[in-house]
């Protein structure tokens, strides 16, 4: 039980920094840096325009495959708590 618990836990961080992490880009692009990997110089930077659609497919299809994950561990921990039940 305790192990389901960190498990919810770790997929609830992972949600946070999936939603998170085109912020933190931008973030770093303002502070000088690369955003990433994404761009090296700021002046002469090049982006394919398939770039951005590939990195929001790939965060919301993260999103949805942990929120799955997380409905089957919350339901098989109410389903471990109705067994457990007195009554």
């Amino acid at each position: 039980m305790f192990l389901l618990r960190i498990i919810v836990f770790l997929i609830l961080v992972s949600l946070l920094i999936i939603l998170a992490y085109p912020l933190l880009i931008i973030f770093d692009i303002s502070r000088g840096g690369s955003g990433f990997g994404i761009c090296n110089d700021l002046v002469s930077c090049v982006i394919p325009v398939t770039e951005g659609p590939k990195l929001l497919l790939i965060l919301i299809t993260s999103f949805f495959v942990l929120v799955f994950f997380l409905r089957l561990i919350m339901k098989f921990i109410n389903t471990l708590n109705k067994e457990k039940s007195i009554l």
